[in-house]
């Protein structure tokens, strides 16, 4: 059965008749009539019309209509118009092709008494029209879209499917006896000439409606953006303009559309007014901004990134997580245009649009100015952070979720659906990432269910573009929907870089005492300086012109967050209102800030997240500090030493829910998630080295000194092995690096005593349980983590017999080791240890 979508002309032609029923109803006598193609077959229809010169014309004759309809059309009917139109210039241009190439002789085709009782008779032995009538309406004939362009549409997809219809049309011809040549040429010229009479509507088109303008300038040739250009300047002049913040997004998707902006007190007003206030906010989303510096606002400081894209076939999407498969890919600049016309295309509807980046690469706020920046005449936005909602619910139950977070008041989806029912509504799902590792699944459904959604949405006649942001390495953990497009952002490049830094000194010329900071200078650290969120925190730390410089010479990686680190606790603790601390106070008040970061680092990564809630970090704290005293005689404010831990810095961010209720609840999490992954591989080494240090007192007088406790590294490192996330372990390297060598012997030596006795108890005696434990699963990830720095504290090619415990079976003792961590740690993590350091033996 053929479907009646507006990429095929049945569809079409029922959707563009509903304003023009005669020119319909002649067309479907024609079609029935048999004489579209100029030959007829049933006599009563020999006197309805001269089908031989009028199925073009009638055809094009639909358009003006539908184009008038189309300016004051939103939603899914401007999507069906836009598809309808585009299918009845291919058809037209088909029809018209077809006389124009045969010429005279098209004008002279008719059946024969003979060749009727055939037809009526003999099937099979005769191509019937009807049959190529059927061909024609089964035809999909697709729009071009951001990821096939106009050339690129017209040469590998309609092309053919236009060669294809013409040799059927003469293979009809051929059984008449009108017909007295062979079919030659004919189909390449028709197809030629078809190509003519094709482009040369399109264009028309493209004067009135700006989505066929974007979907054919962007990545075309430079001569089909001139043909453009001329046709339509006006639309030329808004791609031609340079914008603030994405805002040529907004600019494209109202162009040539008729205003009719939502009315105050409605939701969709209100969901645009609460998006639209980002713009004018600091571009570091910190909840305390840092002090010595002039944050510029989103509007000035962003900086569009570079793209690649692609689209999903098969298998392709768990490649797609991968960096080197996206090398072959040419790098793209124009994101706001590529999205603009992602959003304008009927497929939008259809399937998620998938943004990836790496950790800082500013996918969330790119979510937060696509919120700002989608026209509220045409989009109602709901920004959904899924980090915030239950990762078990459906995805309607997390956008309404969403809705009460940001509104404040409980709105159904039914509701919006029916107050945005002539819109499309935009559902922007951030942090697809951190829903995997909360459900902790290893292949997610999520995105299928997504497209499922949006199937439903449309059977009810309502549109819903669905855009989902991610890290790239999760990919791999998703169930893809064919078809889909996914867009991958690109680190800054030098130019991006210099326009960041321009804001940047701009926003701070007269900031007192501020350094400025050049292009060349921070690209001595180009590999971090190219990912947005660590530049400006980079930037932030040299306008001090009390810190070290980051262009000095032999500044590893790990020094340099070293250094940020230093500099950024050391303006929260020293830098106190009214009360600033003495220099004998700063050391020990440095050194608590520094461990109290590291358990709320460690909160997050035993949890699976990137982010912590109060009263977990509260336990957690109290684990390994104590409760306070002050607050142990209180009865309110149970997480304030939560709060007082990591509220205070600017490098942390926190979120708030139900602020004003007696449910009140923080999250907190590292603006980047590389400072809660050095804080991990810092404190995990210097908790080791104080073992080994009291190991060796010990050593030297059991009588004088109490026998080394490894409770506070056993209860930390028995949840998950450093592995799970790569940048612990680069870290970890790095600080052995610069660690002093005559301690790496104790080190080593104490990593191999704590192996033999990993395994005779579990946890220790502290009750830190930042997951429900498991004793099978706290063994293995104890002996995965110190294999893992035994490894990294080996001066020279490891071997097993420097981990082993000393008079053990060696490989009988790795082989049971090994079995320990296939069976306590799950696929993801076992995965990670295999390729830091192997399991072979």
């Amino acid at each position: 059965m053929v479907r009646a979508t507006p990429l095929t002309y049945p569809g079409a032609l029922a959707l563009l008749g509903r304003h023009s029923p005669v020119i319909v109803e002649v067309l479907d006598r024609v079609a029935g009539a048999g004489i579209l193609l100029g030959a007829v077959v049933h006599p009563p229809a020999l006197g309805l019309v001269d089908g031989k010169q009028e199925a073009g014309r009638l055809v094009r004759d639909l358009l003006s209509p539908a184009l008038e309809r189309v300016r004051g059309t939103h939603g899914r009917g401007r999507h069906e118009l836009i598809a309808a139109a585009h299918t009845t210039i291919v058809v037209a241009a088909l029809f018209d092709a077809l006389r124009q190439t045969i010429g005279p002789l098209y004008d002279a085709l008719e059946v024969t008494d003979a060749e009727k009782l055939r037809l009526a008779t003999a099937r099979g032995e005769m191509i019937s029209q009807s049959a190529w009538v059927d061909q024609l309406a089964g035809a999909d004939l697709p729009l071009p879209s951001p990821a096939a362009g106009f050339e690129e549409n017209l040469n590998d997809r309609l092309a053919p499917q236009v060669a294809g219809l013409t040799d059927g049309a003469l293979a009809f011809f051929e059984g008449l006896r009108a017909w007295h040549t062979g079919a030659g040429d004919v189909v390449p010229r028709t197809v030629a000439r078809w190509r003519e009479l094709y482009r040369d509507l399109y264009l028309r088109l493209s004067s009135d409606v700006p989505e066929f303008f974007v979907w054919a300038s962007y990545g075309e040739h430079a001569a089909t953006r001139d043909e453009l250009r001329r046709v339509n300047r006006r639309l030329s002049e808004v791609l031609d303009r340079t914008s603030e913040a994405m805002g040529q997004l907004h600019d494209i998707l109202v162009a040539g559309a008729t205003i009719d902006r939502p009315r105050r007190g409605t939701i969709r007003a209100a969901l645009a007014r609460t998006a639209s206030a980002v713009l004018d906010q600091p571009l570091l989303r910190s909840s305390k901004p840092p002090g010595g510096v002039s944050l510029p606002s989103v509007a000035e400081g962003f900086v569009t990134p570079s793209f690649r894209y692609a689209v999903v076939h098969g298998p392709s999407a768990s490649a797609m997580s991968q960096e080197p498969w996206w090398t072959d890919r040419p790098i793209r600049d124009g994101l706001d245009v590529f999205l603009a016309a992602c959003l304008a295309h009927p497929d939008s509807a259809r399937l998620p649009l998938v943004v990836l980046g790496h950790p800082g690469a500013g996918k969330s706020l790119l979510s937060e100015i696509l919120a700002a920046r989608l026209p509220s005449e045409r989009f109602a936005v709901v920004p959904v952070q899924l980090r915030r909602v239950n990762a078990d619910d459906r995805l309607l139950v997390q956008a309404e979720t969403a809705l009460h977070d940001v509104l404040h008041e409980q709105i159904s989806w039914g509701a919006l659906a029916q107050e945005c029912a002539d819109v499309t509504r935009v559902v922007i799902l951030d942090g697809f990432d951190e829903l995997i590792q909360a459900t902790g699944t290893t292949q997610s459904s999520y995105l299928t269910e997504i497209a499922r959604f949006q199937a439903e949405e449309l059977a009810l006649g309502r549109s819903v573009a669905v855009i989902v942001t991610s890290r790239t390495i999760v990919l791999d953990r998703a169930r893809v929907p064919d078809g889909s497009l996914v867009i991958k952002l690109e680190e800054f490049s030098d130019q991006q870089i210099g326009q960041w830094l321009t804001a940047w000194n701009r926003a701070n010329a007269r900031t007192p005492r501020f350094r400025k900071l050049t292009t060349t200078e921070i690209l001595r650290h180009g590999g971090l300086a190219r990912q947005p969120l660590l530049l400006t925190l980079l930037s932030i730390y040299h306008a001090d012109p009390s810190a070290a410089r980051i262009d000095a010479d032999g500044i590893s990686t790990a020094t340099l967050y070293r250094m940020l680190l230093d500099n950024f606790i050391h303006r929260q603790v020293a830098d106190k209102p009214g009360r600033p601390p003495g220099e004998e106070q700063l050391p020990p008040l440095l050194g608590e800030a520094r461990w109290r970061l590291s358990i709320a680092a460690f909160a997050m990564f035993n949890r699976r997240r990137q982010y912590v809630g109060d009263q977990d970090l509260e336990r957690d704290l109290e684990v390994f500090l104590g409760r306070r005293r002050d607050l142990a005689q209180g009865f309110d404010r149970p997480a304030e030493q939560a709060r007082q831990t990591v509220a205070g810095f600017f490098f942390v961010h926190v979120a708030r829910a139900d602020e004003h209720t007696e449910h009140a609840r923080r999250t907190y999490e590292f603006l980047h998630a590389t400072f809660s992954e050095y804080l991990i591989a810092e404190r995990a080494l210097i908790l080791l080295d104080g073992y080994a240090q009291r190991r060796e007192l010990y050593r030297s007088d059991p009588s004088a000194h109490e026998a080394p406790d490894d409770s506070m590294l056993r209860a930390l490192l028995s949840y998950q092995p450093l592995s799970l996330r790569r940048p612990i372990v680069e870290f970890a390297r790095g600080l052995v690096t610069h660690h002093p060598v005559s301690r790496l012997p104790a080190m080593r030596g104490a990593t191999r005593a704590l192996l033999a006795q990993a395994r005779t108890r579990a946890f220790g005696c502290l009750v830190y349980e930042p997951v429900p434990p498991d004793v099978v699963d706290g063994a293995a990830a104890y002996t995965a983590n110190l294999t893992i720095l035994g490894v990294l504290l080996a001066d020279d090619m490891v071997v097993l017999e420097s981990l082993a415990p000393p008079d053990a079976d060696v490989r009988r003792w790795w082989r049971s080791t090994v079995r320990l961590w296939q069976a306590g740690l799950d696929e993801e993590a076992w995965e990670s240890l295999e390729n830091t350091c192997g399991s072979g033996g």
